[in-house]
This record gives C-alpha cells, sequence and structure tokens, in this order.
C-alpha cells in the first residue's frame, strides 16, 4: 500500500490511515464506539479494488507468526482490497479496511475529525449516504 500522510488532501478527498513502516504515526487508543462504527463501514465497502493492501508495520513485516485480533465475533485482517469512505460536509474521507488492524494490532490513532465523521455519518449504502458522496464529489467513483 502506498504511505499517505494523514489528512492529505486530493481534491475533495483526504486520506487517512495509509501507512508505513517507513513513517510514524500517531498512537493511543479510540472508543468502543468509534471502533464499532469503523468496522460497520469497512464491512459494508462501497466497493473493492485489485489487488490487496497488506500491513507492513511491526513484526506483520516479517515471517513471525502473528496473533488474530478478533472484534464482537468479527476476525480483522492483515489486509485488504477494499476502503472506508466516509462523507463529511465538504470533504469525504477515505481509508483502507486495513485501518481495523492498524488501530488494534499497532495502537493507531487516527485524526479526532476523522473519528468524529465515522460516528455522525449516514448508514453506510443508505439513500443519505450515497447522496452525501454524491453532494461532496458527483463524479467520483464513488457516486454511483
Amino acid at each position: 500500500m502506498t504511505y499517505q500522510e494523514d489528512l492529505s488532501q486530493d481534491g475533495c478527498f483526504v486520506s487517512v490511515g495509509y501507512l508505513s513502516r517507513r513513517h510514524d504515526y500517531p498512537k493511543g487508543e479510540i472508543s468502543d464506539a468509534a471502533f464499532d462504527r469503523l468496522a460497520t463501514l469497512a464491512m459494508r465497502p462501497l466497493g473493492g479494488w485489485a489487488g490487496e493492501h497488506s500491513c507492513d508495520l511491526g513484526s506483520c513485516g516479517s515471517k513471525l507468526s502473528q496473533p488474530e485480533f478478533k472484534w464482537r465475533g468479527m476476525r480483522i485482517p492483515r489486509c485488504c482490497s477494499t476502503d472506508i469512505v466516509i462523507p463529511d460536509r465538504t470533504v469525504i474521507y477515505v481509508a483502507p479496511a486495513l485501518i481495523l488492524h492498524y488501530i488494534r494490532a499497532h495502537h493507531y490513532l487516527p485524526p479526532s475529525r476523522f473519528i468524529e465523521a465515522a460516528l455522525n455519518c449516514p448508514e453506510p449504502n443508505s439513500d443519505e449516504y450515497r447522496a452525501e458522496i454524491k453532494r461532496i464529489a458527483p463524479n467520483s467513483c464513488y457516486a454511483n
């Protein structure tokens, strides 16, 4: 996966959670409610991408066996091929679904405004959710 600095912007899209072992990242904890919301968004993606993003942080970049993380019965994978998409007033946050692993396994602390947007985001794949994305980025691949 290509590293992108948190809150880096490309038009109306703002990147969060595209981490790399070559760059430091903020550490801390998020609430269970915030993690639940991100998990819900990750489980209902708008689409998938060709290829897979794998974690290379800490011991995940080695051939050592890794612990498996679970959340409320859901297995948290160390790789993904989907994004979490969160519309927020004038921007759309985009994060790899791998962010769940980063948070649990590596104590990554996403920016507070990203977490706030996730908590206030309409239900994924609802008409309101899609309308917000279309309003902010009418010509994007996420607006269809």
